[in-house]
């Protein structure tokens, strides 16, 4: 469910950096889409969210980006796997990197000690054999270090991947109701008035409700996503943007 906000020009990159990768996220797509139908179909049952819609409709907003915004913020919330997988490839990497700092050490104390000559040993016991050729370690040791840390970077990224950009993934779908709602136009001055924004607050929560959904929404929040998130991205001039709270 994680590919629902992903533009184009992200695809492409995505291509040129790792055509695999990008092949398996194409082919999730339609699983992806599927689902949201399925959501919008179930969302629309539900006799808030009616009411909601035809509250919007009659303001003049078209309600068909605003059910599928509705199932986009389900499937951010209720199928999305990029958290879980982010955390556990998180670990992962974080642990392989330890084993190998340990491993390292192992080497290292390994052959700095005689008991793994086998020749030494065959003389202890009165046999005379050909020593093993000399091997020195510590460009192993090195890399391997080296290898760790690498792997410390990564898990780190990931770690911040999740805390920092996971929740912008997962804001999109309210971020992208504000706009289809309180969508500014050129030359005008952006409103975002509070009896719409309540309206908003019925349909999703009566979305979360739904789905169990442990989130929470209410008039002031909203708008101050939208003063936050939507309004600095809007076509107005940022010296016009001073918003009309009805």
């Amino acid at each position: 469910m994680d590919n629902f906000f992903i533009r184009d020009p992200a695809l492409v990159r995505l291509a040129a950096q790792s055509p695999a990768f990008a092949e398996h996220h194409k082919r999730e797509a339609p699983a992806v889409r599927k689902a949201r139908e399925e959501y919008q179909r179930q969302i629309l049952s539900l006799r808030d969210v009616k009411a909601g819609l035809e509250k919007l409709r009659a303001s003049g907003i078209k309600t068909e980006r605003v059910l599928m915004c509705l199932a986009a913020f389900v499937q951010l919330e209720r199928g999305a796997t990029f958290t879980k997988r982010t955390k556990k490839i998180q670990s992962a990497l974080a642990k392989l990197a330890r084993d190998l700092r340990r491993s390292a050490e192992e080497v290292q104390k390994t052959y700095s000690a005689d008991h793994i000559r086998p020749d030494l040993h065959a003389l202890s016991l009165g046999i005379s054999v050909a020593p093993a050729a000399p091997y020195d370690p510590r460009k192993t040791v090195e890399r391997m270090r080296e290898t760790a840390a690498d792997l410390e970077v990564k898990a780190a990224a990931f770690g911040r991947l999740r805390k920092e950009n996971i929740p912008v993934v997962k804001r999109a779908a309210e971020e992208a109701l504000l706009r289809c709602v309180f969508k500014p136009q050129p030359g005008s001055v952006p409103e975002c008035p509070l009896p719409l924004r309540m309206v908003l607050v019925g349909l999703l929560d009566a979305v979360c409700t739904k789905y169990t959904i442990e989130n929470s929404f209410t008039a002031d929040s909203l708008l101050k996503t939208f003063e936050r998130h939507v309004l600095p991205l809007s076509p107005v001039p940022n010296s016009d943007k001073t918003l009309i709270k009805k």
